[in-house]
């Protein structure tokens, strides 16, 4: 919520009177924010650097050398990304961007002020502390959202999993040099448990737990940059609305716990319907949203009979119980105003699911 009582979700503001008021893009200060990450990742990058080229252990010198190329990787990784932002091809992926790029201001000079306090890059001991509290500093929340959110992205590498080793191989080195550290293992777990928890929470922001697929922000997240891809390539896009028919008296005939597998099940068929090109979202309640492409004439509506027919053919067989869904489909070229097109593509669908619904449901009208 915001401070005139409305909601906000993927740089929209949606009144709670049922007005749409349009924001700024933040892909400027989104921008700026990555612009700092590389500074980072290429600070950690020249130390690990240093320190591989004053090794005299083999084993530990390759150590080091595997860390720096990592870091290397980190840093080509926010350079794609930056140049998506500067095309405004990214997500808006923070709440608050101007808070987060504070944040990561202060990030940035405590790295740089860390890194001089190194005095002997052939002490052990001092440079395993320096490093992880380097480690500790990279592993802050922002960055687990942005590989997380990232990962969908044409053009950018899927970073988390690289992460993931990344962390693994450090802490590893941290056990196997751990002699010079007291705590060695304490740290080592400490740092793999905030990693975890920061990628579960953005995972969290993302997705829907019930069904596991993308929460409404999320979805927005995903779909904006390809808006704004479809956009330049002059190619229309459909955004339909599901819903699940009856569904009040699923939850008072058989309870909400059956209700609840419903959802997941219609959500899973929708999510393996859909072409690996659409987004799929739950839209809330027992609505979803699905994003497409429609490069192929009247591909959208083929899309939207398929899933209406698979939740149709599927339910009752899976579940016991009977289940269809209302589907309602709006088409357009995507014009500069990406936020204004979405929004009136999301009414004009949600307009065409009431009609469905009111001529009988179980059907697809575009």
């Amino acid at each position: 919520m915001v401070g005139d009582g409305s909601l906000r979700t993927c740089g929209v503001y949606f009144n709670l009177n049922g007005g749409i008021q349009l924001m700024d893009e933040f892909n400027e200060e989104l921008a700026r924010i990555l612009d700092i990450c590389i500074r980072i990742d290429a600070q950690a990058f020249s130390l690990y650097s240093k320190i591989e080229k004053s090794c005299t252990d083999d084993v530990f010198k390759s150590f080091w050398k595997s860390m720096a190329e990592e870091e290397k990787e980190h840093v080509l990784f926010w350079k794609k990304a930056h140049q998506l932002a500067e095309k405004n091809l990214l997500p808006n992926v923070f709440e608050d961007p101007s808070a987060t790029l504070k944040k990561f201001e202060k990030l940035l000079a405590r790295t740089c002020e860390l890194i001089k306090k190194v005095k002997d890059l052939s002490n052990p001991s001092e440079i395993l502390t320096i490093a992880y509290r380097l480690e500790f500093y990279m592993l802050n929340p922002e960055f687990a959202t942005m590989f997380h959110i990232f990962k969908t992205l044409d053009g950018v590498e899927n970073m988390e999993e690289r992460y993931n080793q990344h962390v693994n191989e450090f802490i590893q080195g941290l056990m196997k040099y751990g002699e010079t550290i007291p705590d060695a293992e304490l740290l080592g777990d400490t740092l793999q448990s905030l990693w975890t928890d920061n990628k579960r929470l953005a995972r969290e922001n993302t997705l829907d737990l019930l069904t596991g697929i993308l929460n409404r922000r999320g979805f927005f997240n995903a779909v904006n940059p390809m808006l704004h891809l479809a956009h330049r390539r002059d190619v229309k896009v459909s955004i339909m609305i599901a819903d699940i028919d009856y569904f009040k008296r699923v939850n008072d005939t058989y309870g909400h716990h059956r209700g609840d597998e419903v959802l997941r099940y219609v959500a899973s068929i929708i999510d393996s319907t859909i072409r690996k090109s659409d987004v799929a979202g739950r839209y809330g309640g027992e609505e979803f949203i699905i994003y497409a492409d429609c490069r192929d004439v009247g591909s959208e509506q083929v899309v939207a009979e398929k899933i209406r027919k698979n939740v149709e053919a599927k339910t009752e067989a899976a579940l016991g119980i009977k289940v269809t869904v209302s589907i309602g489909v709006a088409s357009a070229f995507i014009s500069g105003s990406t936020e204004k097109d979405i929004m009136a593509l999301v009414r004009k669908a949600d307009q065409n699911l009431y009609r469905a619904k009111a001529e009988g449901r179980n059907r697809v009208l575009c």
